[in-house]
């Protein structure tokens, strides 16, 4: 390939990236606008908010960037193409986590139900109303717009497969640019560098730590980008990042203020006054409108709770770790300790007053504790899968010998800088033992892999594809929730198949998940809401939540065969299908 048709590809990545993001964005922003002028949220949002990007993606694609109508077109194909496959396979899979089925599609349903999170907050009979009406609302907001424009509950997942694409085409687009590696290569690195594990353990799910973990990495590759061509198009990207990063999750605010001052600093350090004041103002002007588009929760929290940050900070604070979420035995352990026994510990999801010890293991190794928690969405220890403690040690050789042979490459000084802000970013958040808060620590390994690839000679390489295959196994485990979600999706449809048959009204009590009352409703199964959990009535749950059923006997309906997969998953996976299917 000519360095012309690479740096065409590159640039074709960059817009695909650009498009998914900037549809995110503006179907936020035009959804806050519709709230400030007390419209409810409908189906039209995100059809404006895409048209809306197409609009300036066009602009620059036709006078910035003097493409060809060709290549426009290819672009909009490629992002239109890739939107519509991430709404149909998150229209199929079900949301099978708990926070997800919690609180997070609470906060959907209630949103296309006509609730105005900036006027009104929800009474305490809402299910787990506290966060639905304190926490940011980026994602939900979003994924609600999609919901009402597809008219499927699960279809806002598409949200996150968008961002975790983006932050591909970013990171790749980027990598051919710089020409630092061989094409295939390059997409291989881009792909794992993406693949973050917190990422893809939720892409199936309402959590947000995936798609902050994205967006932080695209932040990071746009400041990148920025710091060597600091062309309009790479400004109105970070700053639509940061727009909408901001109300993903509350922690990204720190984040976004450390990476973002960082490359500001980087900046005025080598006397690029003109990048840093347009870093400056693109970081605070988006982050400004973000706040005021964050009506709530960040006006509201501080006008009627006294922090910007209710519950998490301010007065009457509520606690989510000590009490709920912290790992047996860490109570007395500082958080470097906790950090470190984290990451070389078994992936495992060990809960406050635990039976079982916390097992540390030699890195490398695993069994089926490891992998019966790879594919986790919260896994509370070893969240970045059971080869990243043998990966971390492996990448730290890789420092020494990088720092030996090129110490004084511009490379490696700029390689030094990042991985800095990343370690400061784990130092600065208290929890950092929980590998779902800190998503960009993934990223360290891999970039220091990358410095190797281009600075270290053949003598070396037998190291980097050492890295390359337990980077690719680790991933493989964390891939294998796909395959899990596909069983509890294919059992959820085989129980609601069961309850339609019976052409009766079900008795469900829906427990903590109470949004599963849109499975009945989008499946026109009739259904009442009663209590009657562990009380000894012949209940199941539905699998994946904490809702049950009464199950209809097979006189009520016609006799449904379990699925083939089903029985198979019974028969040769018991601890896994134990573990996942109820």
């Amino acid at each position: 390939m000519t360095i012309q048709d690479s740096n065409q590809l590159s640039r074709l990545c960059f817009y695909t990236g650009f498009i998914m993001v900037a549809i995110l964005a503006a179907t936020f922003l035009t959804t806050s606008i519709s709230f400030f002028l007390n419209i409810t949220m409908s189906g039209w949002q995100f059809p404006i908010g895409s048209l809306l990007a197409g609009s300036i993606s066009y602009y620059y694609l036709k006078y910035e960037e003097k493409e060809v109508p060709l290549r426009i077109y290819t672009i909009f194909g490629i992002s239109a193409g890739l939107t519509l496959l991430f709404v149909a396979l998150s229209s199929y899979f079900y949301d099978t986590s708990f926070d997800g089925q919690a609180y997070h599609m609470e906060a959907m349903i209630q949103m296309k139900n006509g609730w105005n999170p900036f006027y009104e907050y929800l009474p305490a009979s809402v299910n787990q109303s506290i966060w639905v009406n304190h926490y940011a609302k980026g994602m939900e907001i979003v994924s609600a717009a999609i919901n009402c424009t597809f008219d499927n509950i699960e279809a806002g997942k598409a949200a996150n497969f968008m961002l975790w694409a983006s932050s591909f085409f970013f990171t790749l687009s980027f990598v051919i640019r710089n020409h630092w590696v061989a094409m295939s290569k390059g997409i291989l690195l881009s792909l794992i560098i993406a693949c973050n594990p917190i990422v893809l353990n939720q892409l199936l799910t309402y959590y947000v730590d995936g798609p902050m973990g994205a967006l932080l990495l695209s932040l990071i590759i746009l400041g990148l980008y920025i710091l060597q061509t600091p062309r309009n198009i790479y400004f109105l990207t970070l700053a639509l990042i940061i727009f909408f990063l901001v109300n993903v999750k509350f922690t990204a605010i720190l984040y976004i203020a450390l990476f973002a001052g960082g490359y500001l600093i980087w900046a005025l350090w080598h006397k690029k006054i003109v990048i840093a004041k347009r870093l400056w103002w693109a970081s605070f002007v988006a982050g400004l409108i973000a706040i005021i588009c964050g009506f709530n929760p960040y006006i509201t929290n501080t006008v009627n709770f006294g922090h910007p940050l209710y519950p998490l900070m301010g007065k009457d604070k509520v606690d989510i770790i000590y009490a709920i979420n912290l790992p047996a035995s860490f109570e007395h352990k500082n958080g470097l300790e906790r950090f470190v026994i984290s990451l070389f510990s078994r992936t495992d999801n060990i809960y406050p007053k635990s039976p079982y010890p916390i097992d540390i293991k030699i890195p490398f190794t695993f069994n089926k504790v490891d992998l019966a928690h790879a594919s986790m969405t919260d896994a509370r220890l070893g969240g970045f899968g059971p080869m990243f403690s043998g990966i971390l040690l492996l990448s730290l050789v890789l420092v020494i010998i990088l720092y030996r042979v090129a110490g004084k490459e511009k490379f490696i000084k700029q390689m030094s800088w990042l991985l800095a802000f990343i370690i400061i970013s784990v130092i600065i958040m208290p929890e950092s033992w929980w590998s779902r808060y800190i998503p960009q620590f993934w990223l360290f390994p891999l970039i220091i892999l990358l410095a190797a690839e281009v600075h270290l000679t053949e003598k070396y390489q037998i190291m980097n594809k050492v890295l390359y295959a337990a980077l690719l196994v680790n991933l493989i485990f964390c891939i294998s929730g796909f395959f899990f979600n596909l069983l509890l999706t294919t059992k959820i449809n085989y129980q609601l198949a069961v309850m339609k048959s019976a052409s009766q009204t079900i008795l469900v009590d829906l427990g903590e998940s109470k949004s599963n009352r849109t499975r009945f409703s989008e499946h026109n199964i009739p259904f009442k809401v009663v209590k009657f959990h562990n009380t000894g009535v012949n209940e199941e749950y539905i699998a994946g939540s904490q809702a049950c059923f009464i199950r209809p006997s097979q006189s009520a309906g016609h006799h449904i065969e379990e699925p083939w997969i089903l029985r198979i998953a019974g028969k040769f996976l018991p601890f896994m299908w134990q573990y996942y299917g109820r």
